[in-house]
């Protein structure tokens, strides 16, 4: 069954991760004929406490054009910003970024909001496999590597999401193509709100 193309609820979802002491509140809004993915996580980084904030905005046929994260400690903040206009070149921090060019999609690191993004696009049908390649912001180095990564859907609810060492299934909400459990011992929704018009 593949993903309805008309307009649904925003979604809220709160998702655990006992192994990485991690807990992260989400939302999936609809506007400006696109989406928007917007979060806060807080986890240990160093043995300090640490908060993430970010934002990733999608076109209409779910293709990213901007991405901004924030980490905070008690002693830095740190900020990255990826943009693209219409599918063109993009900018990190404000500066061309030629070595990105090709990459459909943003990951970030540290939550698996942003594995809806290439879930909703590619809308695969069960059996079918696709390799995308990300912009992945790393965390806790907030560096900009360019990641292949492919997707295999497995099930109308389940996905396989491999990119180098890294090889997870994806459970995911049919509403809304956000993860409910990614492998067996990272994150795990344990609330969830669709907020109807």
């Amino acid at each position: 069954m593949h993903f309805m193309n008309h307009d649904q609820p925003d979604t809220y979802i709160l998702w655990h991760c006992a192994s990485l002491a991690s807990s992260e509140y989400a939302s999936l809004s609809h506007r400006d004929n696109g989406h928007h993915l917007q979060g806060l996580t807080v986890m240990p980084l160093e043995g300090r406490p640490c908060h993430i904030e970010y934002a990733v905005a999608v076109d209409g046929a779910w293709s990213p054009n901007f991405a901004t994260a924030t980490i905070t400690t008690p002693t830095e903040i740190r900020t990255r910003h990826l943009e693209r206009d219409a599918n063109g070149p993009w900018r990190l921090d404000g500066q061309a970024a030629v070595y990105l060019d090709g990459c459909t999609d943003v990951d970030l690191g540290w939550t698996p909001a942003t594995n809806t993004v290439p879930i909703r696009r590619l809308d695969l049908a069960i059996g079918e496999t696709e390799t995308i390649t990300a912009a992945w912001i790393r965390f806790p180095e907030l560096d900009v590597v360019v990641s292949p990564q492919r997707y295999t859907r497995l099930a109308d609810d389940c996905w396989r999401y491999q990119s180098g060492e890294y090889d997870f299934a994806l459970t995911t909400d049919g509403a809304s193509g956000l993860v409910l459990a990614y492998g067996d011992d990272l994150w795990r929704a344990v609330a969830r709100y669709h907020a109807h018009p």
